[in-house]
């Protein structure tokens, strides 16, 4: 069987999950309301840029302090919520996938 073949089922699993499922509903009703999409998005986009900045430490502290308001302050509203929490665990589903992967490709390398 191809690589590109294995590849696809490999997705296919990963889009069958509950997980993905889950997510997949949360993140189309955030699209459906241009308001929230727009909050998400701007909320998102700090994050990305807090995460990839070389600023100092006491700079980072304070976007971060910033960040967390405005995360307790997205919480409050409902559907908002159901998205980050059905991000995270699909986040956490996809970590435990790529540990496996990792440990598993590991343990090969390292047999003899």
């Amino acid at each position: 069987m191809s690589r590109k073949i294995k590849t696809k089922e490999f997705i296919d699993s990963i889009i069958s999950t509950n997980e993905f499922i889950q997510l997949k509903k949360a993140k189309a009703i955030i699209d459906r309301n241009k308001d929230l999409k727009k909050k998400v998005d701007d909320f998102r986009k700090k994050q990305t840029e807090i995460y990839s900045s070389k600023k100092t430490q006491k700079d980072m502290q304070y976007r971060l302090a910033e960040l967390n308001k405005q995360f307790q302050s997205l919480s409050q509203i409902q559907e908002v919520d159901i998205f980050f929490k059905s991000s995270k665990e699909f986040n956490d589903m996809m970590f435990k996938v790529f540990k496996e992967i990792n440990d598993s490709v590991d343990s090969k390398l390292n047999s003899k």
